[in-house]
């Protein structure tokens, strides 16, 4: 078989690649009619899914400040809407938690997400925390994450999810250097950000990991060296390197396409990453994913991997997204709508797509593959030759290191694995796939 390759060549010269690709996890895309959604939901909750690992997805969506960079702001942060919240949220997890479906298999992993989780009350965090370790099956290990900001999370908040069960605590830093942090709209200062994270990596008590941003605007290679540095100085059990995925509809996104403001290209954020990458290594840091570096065996970062191996998700909250046994659905992001749902007795849905396939199995193993730095192509495809000479192309720009159609990323390469992996997938439909339970073997 003869494929178009060389469109997917990296450059000899320069930049491999003229952007960086961001890839999100596949989806299928083939959806439920919005009338189908609520029999469909029932008849996947009577049902004991084929074995795969379970995790659990639960959606804050308050905010006290609205953070430049960020897409994902949904409701102001009051006291009285986050009671409400909190009452309705461990209600959609009891109305369901008893079905065959959620007792079916362990939960591996928990997720707090947002919005700002960590904005919460004390007595809320604890309630929504036991609640779930109370109804749902959590396996002895289970890995139950809050994702936060500085902003509001005190002793008394920190107490109260340990006291329920969290064992991770995952910190939205950014950066430290005080300039930047507030013009994206953080409050906390360069010494208050280190404070916090020395007194909650001396307790101890948990995992402790906070996610570094590059590509913002007026960073430098010093600013960048500087938030290793001090990185490397805490008490972390785990760091992540995010590159800025800039959305247009989001206040930074606006003021780049206004030219009010400019951010570093593609070549200074691929230094940027690559500085990283060597810091971390040179201390003694074990690269778990392309983004996640782990210093202790605290650390496992299990949701994040997991999610992208296409691993069922229990979704709990408004805005909340699950998959389970190949479908995908999403809760209300209206407030009012999830409210008026969970009063009929009804799951919150607003959409919802079709049941699993063979090409959402192997595109999931790559992709899984691909984010843990590493891949053995005939997983998923009878015959991988015609692609050697790309993966060979690949190899002599220093993307990665092949041992026939296995291959391992090189620092480069996992900077550019977006758009390795766009590549794969554009061409694999072309070649005999092997069956999905080998993929999975």
């Amino acid at each position: 078989m003869s494929l178009d390759l060389t469109r997917f060549y990296a450059a000899e010269q320069g930049l491999p690649f003229p952007d960086r690709r961001a890839v999100m996890p596949w989806r299928p895309q083939q959806p439920v009619a919005p009338q189908d959604i609520p029999a469909q939901w029932q008849a996947l909750c009577q049902q004991t899914l084929a074995a795969n690992k379970r995790l659990v997805y639960l959606h804050i969506p308050f905010c006290a400040t609205h953070c430049t960079f960020c897409g994902f702001y949904q409701n102001k942060l009051e006291a009285e809407a986050t009671e409400q919240y909190c009452d309705y949220l461990i209600r959609e997890i009891e109305q369901e938690a008893g079905s065959p479906l959620h007792q079916s298999a362990p939960v591996h992993a928990v997720y707090f997400g947002g919005g700002t989780p960590t904005a919460l009350s004390a007595t809320q965090l604890h309630r929504i925390i036991s609640a779930l370790r109370r109804l749902l099956p959590l396996a002895p290990d289970c890995e139950i994450t809050v994702e936060g900001r500085i902003l509001n999370f005190d002793d008394e908040r920190i107490d109260a999810c340990l006291e329920a069960g969290a064992n991770r605590f995952s910190i939205g830093i950014q950066t430290f250097d005080t300039r930047i942090r507030q013009r994206m709209g953080r409050r906390a200062s360069r010494e208050e950000a280190i404070h916090f994270l020395q007194k909650l990596g001396e307790r101890d008590r948990a995992a402790v990991v906070c996610d570094l941003m590059f590509g913002l605007p007026a960073q430098t290679p010093t600013s960048w060296r500087e938030d290793l540095q001090i990185v490397r100085d805490l008490p972390l059990d785990g760091v992540d390197l995010y590159a800025l995925n800039l959305l247009p509809s989001t206040p930074l996104g606006k003021a780049v396409e206004n030219h009010r403001v400019t951010l570093p290209d593609v070549a200074m954020r691929r230094d940027f990453y690559l500085e990283g990458e060597a810091f971390l290594a040179r201390d003694g840091w074990h690269q778990i994913s392309n983004s996640h570096w782990a210093r202790t065996t605290r650390e496992r970062n299990l949701y994040n991997l997991l999610i992208k191996q296409g691993a069922d998700c229990l979704a709990f909250g408004s805005g909340a997204g699950g998959n389970l046994g190949g479908q995908s659905y999403m809760t209300a992001r209206s407030l009012e709508a999830w409210y008026q749902q969970l009063d009929a007795g009804q799951k919150p849905i607003m959409m919802m797509t079709a049941g699993a396939s063979d090409e959402q199995r192997w595109r999931l193993d790559l992709q899984g593959g691909i984010e843990a730095g590493r891949y053995d192509l005939s997983r998923i495809v009878e015959d991988p030759l015609p692609l050697e000479p790309l993966l060979e192309q690949w190899q002599q720009c220093g993307l990665m290191n092949r041992h026939g159609a296995r291959f391992d990323l090189t620092p480069a390469g996992r900077f550019w694995a977006s758009n390795m992996l766009q590549a794969l997938q554009d061409l694999i439909p072309q070649l005999t796939l092997r069956s999905a339970a080998h993929a999975h073997g």
